[in-house]
């Protein structure tokens, strides 16, 4: 009987500290993190994520994140997948070219920028970029008061090698906040046996005292727990856990709406850098390339606003931010359409008939009357072309005719001085 209550004791133990998240090494937080996928919202795996004070024994800015279990692979998968996390914000195509000079064949898939592992600016003690293989501890600062809460909002990417090369094929953010303890000492046994707890909650312990109600034999030996009392906590972590899952979804849904708010505005930004250049022609690739991207950011945020309309109901500003994001996408194509527009030959001359409607108005007004008196001009003109043309040829034919009425009297004269010749004698011709 008293081994069953010793063994009941240390059950119920162990179960108020993995209720409200005790522990006995001294962290503020432990907690088995699900990774979403920024790119499509899949789950990628668990991580255990562990914050804890660098010296616990005094009041600290300096703290220790442990990332992952015991030593042990971070996922449970046949190809080895590892995490990648980086100080500062990385090109893909340089870094690629950089780890391939260090003889380091790795391969980034639909990931254009590598992001800081610190979103909001937590300054994080790492080298440049690092591969995490299996549990690791990175020391950060977080300068906060005790009772004040701390936010991490980390980026992680995930990679799958094999013999040839590394490939990094999705990323992860994640959310995590922890409350600095007011005491950071570890368990004072002689103070009632309080204990800290990761979240900033405190719960304390209190064990029956000798010669209260447990047993008159053994005075340290605790009550029978209500099997009630244990469902009810039982029900309590659950729900605990599914309004931690939820929370971390809706974090997960907000850092991503604000990024794709951020992409279409910068996409915005360069059409309408396009469409005030009015000197420098825009080939209809790049305008097509933009249309595509912007096709497909917007398919993307369709895809997460149906994964995630749970939340949408409930968050009015999440919701807000995704009305935002259709605003932006809806004007963006239309700047698009009205940049295609521009290329095409006259577009100016359209342009400022658009805008300028009664000057336009009053220039093909007078436009028409120039025309029409041209028309009435050159028609008078082509009459007296006409009028000299005819005069001319009048002219022309008069003299023709003239020359051929006295071309007869011109024949006959030849003829009688061809005879005349004919009758001179040749003695004469001698003689003379």
């Amino acid at each position: 009987m008293y081994n069953s209550k010793i063994i009941i004791t240390v059950i119920l133990l162990c179960f108020f500290r993995y209720c409200f998240g005790e522990s006995d090494d001294g962290s503020v937080y432990s907690n088995k993190e699900t990774l979403y996928s920024t790119k499509n919202g899949i789950p990628i795996g668990d991580l255990l994520l562990t914050v804890e004070p660098k010296n616990p024994n005094a009041i600290t800015s300096e703290w220790v994140l442990t990332i992952g279990d015991k030593g042990e692979k971070f996922f449970d998968t046949q190809n080895e997948k590892t995490l990648w996390i980086f100080n500062q914000k990385q090109n893909v195509s340089k870094f690629v070219k950089d780890l391939k000079n260090r003889d380091y064949s790795l391969e980034v898939k639909g990931i254009k920028d590598l992001m800081p592992f610190s979103e909001n600016g937590i300054q994080f003690e790492l080298r440049d970029w690092d591969e995490l293989r299996k549990q690791t501890q990175v020391t950060f600062i977080a300068k906060a008061s005790p009772g004040e809460k701390v936010t991490l909002r980390l980026v992680f990417y995930t990679a799958s090698s094999d013999k040839k090369k590394t490939t990094i094929t999705d990323e992860a953010k994640l959310r995590i906040t922890f409350e600095v303890p007011r005491f950071i000492t570890r368990n004072n046994q002689g103070q009632g046996g309080s204990q800290r707890q990761g979240g900033g909650n405190e719960v304390t312990l209190e064990r029956k005292a000798a010669g209260g109600a447990g047993s008159a034999g053994y005075p340290n030996e605790p009550e029978e727990i209500d099997p009630q009392i244990l469902e009810a906590h039982r029900q309590d972590s659950i729900m605990r856990a599914e309004a931690a899952s939820k929370e971390q979804r809706r974090a997960l849904l907000e850092s991503y709406i604000v990024d794709r708010n951020y992409e279409i505005g910068l996409l915005q930004n360069e059409v309408n850098t396009y469409l005030e250049d009015k000197q420098t022609k825009v080939s209809e690739l790049t305008i097509d390339s933009l249309i595509t991207v912007v096709g497909e950011l917007k398919n993307k945020v369709d895809y997460w606003e149906n994964g995630y309309s749970d939340i949408l109901l409930t968050d009015e500003a999440i919701h807000d931010k995704f009305s935002k994001f259709r605003i932006a996408h809806a004007l963006t194509v239309k700047r698009l359409d009205e940049l295609k527009e521009a290329q095409k030959p006259y577009s100016g001359i359209l342009d400022f008939i658009k805008n300028n409607l009664l000057l336009s108005l009053g220039i093909v007004i007078g436009g028409a009357v120039f025309l029409k008196f041209f028309i009435k001009m050159l028609k008078k003109l082509q009459s007296m072309i006409k009028s000299k043309i005819n005069q001319k040829i009048s002219m022309m034919k008069a003299d023709a005719l003239k020359k051929l009425q006295e071309q007869p009297g011109k024949i006959k004269n030849k003829r009688q001085r061809e005879a005349e010749i004919e009758k001179i004698d040749i003695n004469d011709l001698y003689k003379i």
